[in-house]
């Protein structure tokens, strides 16, 4: 009788050599760092002008009009309340998938945009002066904003020496 076969993938391997050593860790804090400030940065414009950012959502032309107010106050909420969780610790896996589960909503957005060739801002940030445009490199960095938000819900392992 053939023996079941119990090694480890490569990936899991690797993956846990990352989140054992200190530099892994170092990673891991850093990660929630940058994911904790990208969102609170986008947050706050957005909740000091609500009205604002309704229009940025009603921009893209997939929402009913009437929902845009509402996801206008819901939405930067919840990127200021994840935020601060993913900051803090506290929740931090609850809060990297709340925040994961919304950027994709956001890359699903500006690549539907993008497909329609529309020329609007993205609303990323509020309304801001120099507010960036929807397109490819908006697309590419909230690829990359991803990547850090699943770094960010890893924990270091118990072994692993604290950063700092």
């Amino acid at each position: 009788m053939a023996e079941a076969v119990t090694e480890t993938p490569l990936v899991a391997r690797a993956l846990d050599r990352v989140v054992s050593s200190r530099a892994g860790a170092i990673a891991i804090s850093l990660s929630r760092f940058v994911v904790a400030a990208v969102f609170i940065v986008a947050a706050l414009p957005k909740i000091v002008d609500p009205v604002g950012f309704a229009e940025d959502i009603a921009n893209y032309e997939v929402f009913p009009f009437w929902s845009s107010n509402l996801i206008a106050g819901v939405v930067p909420m919840l990127e200021l309340t994840a935020a601060i969780a993913i900051l803090t610790g506290w929740k931090r896996r609850g809060a990297a998938l709340l925040l994961g589960t919304l950027t994709v909503g956001f890359i699903a957005l500006i690549a539907s945009a993008i497909a329609r060739d529309l020329n609007i801002d993205c609303g990323c940030f509020g309304q801001q002066t120099e507010a960036a445009k929807v397109g490819w490199p908006r697309l590419l960095e909230d690829i990359g904003l991803l990547a850090l938000i699943m770094l960010a819900s890893l924990r270091p392992r118990r072994g692993a020496p604290k950063p700092g």
